[in-house]
């Protein structure tokens, strides 16, 4: 019979890895539609520097269902205001 920490760890250790994962699809849109909001907003080909990836926020109504497409359109947001100083 498996010691019952060693199970929790277990299972604490796969929810992180899966956490992760989810958190990687949106950090990867957040990252991709910031270089596309700024570029668009200074109308440059150079590459901004990307801030760190936002804690993924709970979907509203009409957020995209995909990670990828929820952090894309966070980031291209904030890529266009950082963009427009």
């Amino acid at each position: 019979m498996a010691h019952p920490k060693k199970a929790l760890i277990a299972i604490l250790l796969g929810l992180s890895i899966a956490g992760a994962a989810f958190a990687s699809e949106f950090c990867d849109g957040f990252e991709r539609g910031y270089v596309t909001g700024y570029k668009e907003a200074k109308n440059t080909p150079i590459e901004p520097f990307v801030p760190f990836c936002p804690i993924q926020p709970t979907r509203g109504f009409g957020d995209p269902e995909s990670d990828y497409e929820h952090g894309y359109v966070i980031g291209y947001k904030q890529g266009l205001v950082a963009g427009s100083r």
